[in-house]
C-alpha cells in the first residue's frame, strides 16, 4: 500500500509540473501595433531633438525624474540617489545647446506585455562634425501609450 501511495504521489507531481509550467517565449520581438507605436515614439524622439522641440520630447517621457544618463556619468556619480537622474543636463545640452540632427540605426525592439526594451545606435551630425553612441531605452505602456521610463547611453566623438 505504501508503494502504491508513493507511486501515485510521484505521478501527480510529474503531471502538475508539466501542466502548470508556462513556456518561455522563443523571442520577445515586438510586433504589430505595439511595434508600430514604439517606432513612432522613436521617430518623434529624433524629430524633437533635431528641431529642438522640448515639449514634444518631454511628452515622450514617463516623467522628468526617470533614470536618464550617459553610462560614464552614472558610473562617476556612484550609488547616490541622483546618480542616474541627469535628464536636466541632457535637456540643456540638446534644447539650449548648438543645433544638430539625430538619426537612429541598428534598432532592436523587444517587448513583453507593457514593458519594452529598445537598443539602438544614434548618430548626431552638426556643422562641427558628428558623433555616435549606443543607447538603451526602457519603455512602459501607460494608458495605452508607450513612454520612456529610462535611458542610458554611451557617446563617441
Amino acid at each position: 500500500m505504501k508503494g502504491v501511495l508513493v507511486s501515485f504521489l510521484v505521478l501527480i507531481s510529474a503531471i502538475a509540473s508539466t501542466v502548470s509550467a508556462t513556456p518561455v517565449p522563443a523571442s520577445f520581438d515586438s510586433t504589430g501595433t505595439d511595434k508600430a507605436a514604439i517606432e513612432t515614439l522613436l521617430d518623434s524622439y529624433t524629430k524633437a531633438v533635431s528641431t529642438k522641440d522640448q515639449a514634444l520630447f518631454e511628452s515622450l517621457l514617463l516623467n522628468k525624474a526617470i533614470p536618464f544618463s550617459s553610462a560614464s556619468s552614472a558610473i562617476k556619480a556612484g550609488t547616490t540617489e541622483q546618480s542616474t537622474r541627469h535628464y536636466d543636463d541632457f535637456r540643456k545640452g540638446v534644447f539650449e545647446g548648438p543645433k544638430f540632427t539625430q538619426r537612429f540605426q541598428d534598432i532592436h525592439i523587444q517587448q513583453d506585455g507593457p514593458l519594452a526594451n529598445v537598443s539602438l545606435v544614434f548618430v548626431n551630425t552638426s556643422s562641427q562634425g558628428s558623433n555616435w553612441g549606443w543607447k538603451t531605452l526602457q519603455l512602459l505602456k501607460v494608458d495605452g501609450r508607450w513612454k520612456i521610463a529610462s535611458e542610458f547611453f554611451t557617446n563617441h566623438d
